[in-house]
């Protein structure tokens, strides 16, 4: 059944609240490769802070009031995580206290199926809004009569400015599940290689938010000077799926605009497993 268009506009504002914890930000941070400074250690002047990605982990609840919303009527089986765009708006340190409103933003149908955008707005116990993200997932399945009508769709051009940054990430044996642990995400086919194959998929594959944790690290490391509060947007499609042992190669590209690079992330084939990526800098 097509998703439920009288929802658009409706607002969650019931998850309960998240209490940020050194311990899980830290444990984060070494799930996806990271040993910053900023994330690890204690002793450094003015504290840790939570990486920037860490918003996937107290907006989750969130996220699943929409989700899990019968009269919406999101077929969780048929769902696969689409885009991801965030914008990091404070930093977030152990001890805040963070609550998450969910807004259901847009409905598209598309050939194949729908597409969903949810939006989060996260705000720190001092009324401080700390992240902004759009969640787009797709609902594989029938949609309201725009098969015939819409036009296939176009491969996208590859960024076509100076590479500004290169490097090589390689995804361990165990990542997936170590990210399930620090992120709370244990869907099985990032766990289970026999749930894995049932959806299709070759293998377990990496969560799509560990990967760009990866493209996250690379541009705090690499253009940021290691500071990560400098990262204020960071979006990506997710393309294809990447899996155990891949090596995982990741660009950025001058767009022309002072502090906004373009992105993508590709597998030694040569093929772009994430793609439209955008970093904004301050």
């Amino acid at each position: 059944m097509p998703l439920n268009r009288n929802l658009l506009g409706k607002v969650y504002d019931t998850a309960p609240t998240w209490t940020v914890e050194a311990d899980a930000t830290r444990a984060y941070a070494a799930a996806t490769n990271t040993h910053n400074p900023w994330y690890v250690d204690t002793a450094r002047q003015g504290g840790i802070i939570a990486p920037p990605i860490y918003g996937v982990v107290y907006q989750f609840l969130a996220l699943g009031l929409p989700m899990f919303d019968t009269e919406l009527g999101v077929n969780m089986l048929r769902l696969v995580h689409g885009e991801q765009d965030m914008r990091f708006l404070a930093p977030v340190h152990p001890g805040d206290v963070i609550r998450t409103t969910a807004t259901v933003k847009a409905i598209t149908d598309k050939t194949s199926g729908e597409l969903l955008d949810i939006d989060l707005i996260s705000t720190n116990q001092h009324g401080v809004k700390v992240a902004q993200t759009l969640t787009g997932v797709f609902i594989r399945g029938r949609t309201r009569g725009a098969r015939k009508e819409e036009a296939p769709r176009q491969e996208e051009a590859p960024p076509s400015g100076k590479v500004v940054l290169e490097t090589t990430v390689e995804v361990a044996k165990d990542q997936s599940l170590r990210y399930a642990d620090a992120s709370g995400d244990h869907n099985p086919i990032h766990k289970d290689p026999d749930m894995a194959r049932a959806a299709g998929l070759p293998d377990i594959i990496l969560h799509g938010m560990c990967g760009m944790a990866f493209l996250q690290n690379a541009v705090v490391d690499g253009l940021c000077g290691g500071d990560p509060t400098r990262l204020r947007r960071l979006r990506v499609r997710f393309a294809k799926p990447v899996l155990m042992g891949d090596v995982l190669t990741i660009k950025a590209f001058d767009t022309g605009t002072p502090g906004t690079l373009a992105a993508e992330v590709s597998n030694p084939a040569g093929v772009v497993l994430m793609s439209s990526g955008i970093a904004e800098l301050g």
